[in-house]
């Protein structure tokens, strides 16, 4: 392979005399090395194409939330569980206790600006959003690829984040095409090779 190289170092973080190994002309980054590093750690997991969420739920006074969210992820098939991460600055962090009801909306291609919308950390989110009630009033977002409607089942510490999981209690798959985000851009599917509904 051309574009791997290793080279002896005295010490390094790795440990003393580890290789320091380039790739395509990079060296590796330890990401908890400074503001610097921490930006391209960053940048690499955007490297992960996504698709695009939104979380919702009702606070207990009948406050609607909402937000934007990539970090989401399949867990368990049996039981059925998902888990998604929560800033522990989002205005939301107070809610999704254990317990809470929520909804994942799979945002569709033509949905982007709801995403962009949602993604706000302030305002009125839901303004011109078109939205129906679902299990327990949690909004489900109109026009949606997917839904999946879940109770908290724990809430797990991450660094700077909360990893919630959520068991699902009812799904609806409509397959309309997804919107994606890579980089830090909202992008369109490209030919897919069957149909995976």
């Amino acid at each position: 392979m051309t574009d791997v190289s290793q080279k002896r170092a005295n010490s390094n973080a790795q440990g003393e005399g580890e290789p320091i190994l380039t790739m395509a002309g990079e060296e590796g980054i330890d990401p908890a090395a400074g503001p610097e590093a921490s930006r391209k750690f960053r940048n690499a997991l955007g490297q992960f194409a996504t698709g695009v969420t939104v979380i919702t739920t009702v606070t207990p006074t009948g406050e609607d939330v909402g937000m934007t969210v990539n970090s989401f992820s399949s867990l368990s098939l049996d039981p059925p569980l998902i888990l998604w991460s929560l800033a522990k600055t989002a205005s939301g962090y107070v809610y999704f206790q254990v317990g809470d009801p929520f909804a994942v909306n799979v945002i569709a291609v033509d949905q982007e600006a709801w995403a962009r919308q949602l993604a706000r950390s302030s305002g009125d989110k839901f303004v011109g959003v078109d939205y129906h009630r679902g299990l327990d009033r949690v909004p489900l977002l109109a026009g949606c690829v997917a839904y999946l409607e879940c109770v908290t089942e724990a809430r797990y510490p991450g660094g700077d984040h909360e990893i919630i999981v959520g068991r699902v209690r009812r799904l609806f798959n409509i397959g309309h095409p997804p919107l994606l985000f890579h980089r830090g851009i909202f992008h369109v599917l490209g030919n897919p090779s069957a149909d995976a509904r």
